[in-house]
């Protein structure tokens, strides 16, 4: 606020107009903010700015979809990981101009398959033996054939029993939600120790998807300690994988 300094002298802001105690006039500096807004230098750096906020959004979608099975499968770098996959996808947009495109279902479709939540643990390396994945409606049916875990299985010092787990859900990255599918009846835990049989696990989503959905289907493993007859996770998340292992 401008004051009074003397009989005619007057200093401080008066609008866009600074004065200082020896007479100086000078604009008022436009705010980085204003500039930020405005000015055509930024132009490339609004654009970026636009689309990265919108990536960070959509790779929160994608964690907050699958947040149950991550707090036990995931690392530090995972959100930015995320973020950075997400920008990936936004940058290959070819239907918007810059700062205007978005995660496009059929790029998001190619390049989601294969994300690891967990940079440390895959499935391809814990997980030796075949399974597949299927949609029909709102179901997501993951089969795995019969397997050895002695063999089959690369568990981590300690662990006695193992989980194969499957999360689903169905993405809109136009409107930034998203549903999770419910599993019935999980495979439960195995002992590392004992065959497995082929069996099948069902998880369905509250509704058919709709059109501009993207159904992910995340398979992850997570490993156990038997003592005293209880299960124990081993609560070292470097050891569990978790990958999406179908995108539709």
């Amino acid at each position: 606020m401008g004051q009074l300094t003397g009989a005619i002298q007057f200093s401080g802001t008066v609008g866009n107009v600074t004065v200082s105690k020896t007479g100086q006039v000078r604009l008022k500096p436009q705010s980085n903010k204003a500039m930020y807004a405005t000015s055509a230098t930024m132009q490339r750096t609004r654009e970026n700015g636009s689309e990265f906020g919108r990536a960070a959004k959509a790779g929160k979608l994608l964690r907050e979809s699958l947040r149950g099975l991550l707090l036990s499968a995931s690392d530090s770098t995972l959100v930015a990981r995320a973020t950075q996959k997400m920008r990936y996808i936004i940058g290959m947009d070819d239907a918007n101009d810059r700062g205007e495109r978005v995660v496009d279902k059929d790029n998001a479709l190619t390049e989601l398959l294969g994300f690891n939540f967990n940079a440390g643990a895959s499935i391809g390396q814990s997980l030796h033996a075949p399974y597949g994945i299927a949609q029909n409606g709102a179901d997501v049916t993951l089969s795995l054939a019969s397997l050895n875990p002695q063999t089959d299985i690369v568990a981590p010092q300690g662990a006695t029993h193992f989980e194969v787990v499957l999360g689903v859900a169905a993405l809109n990255f136009e409107t930034g939600t998203y549903a999770v599918a419910n599993v019935a009846a999980p495979l439960g835990a195995i002992a590392l120790n004992s065959a497995a049989a082929a069996r099948s696990v069902v998880a369905s989503l509250p509704a058919a998807p709709g059109a501009d959905d993207v159904v992910i289907g995340a398979v992850g493993i997570n490993f156990y300690q038997q003592l005293n007859g209880k299960l124990y996770p081993l609560n070292n998340n470097a050891s569990n994988p978790l990958a999406i292992e179908f995108v539709g």
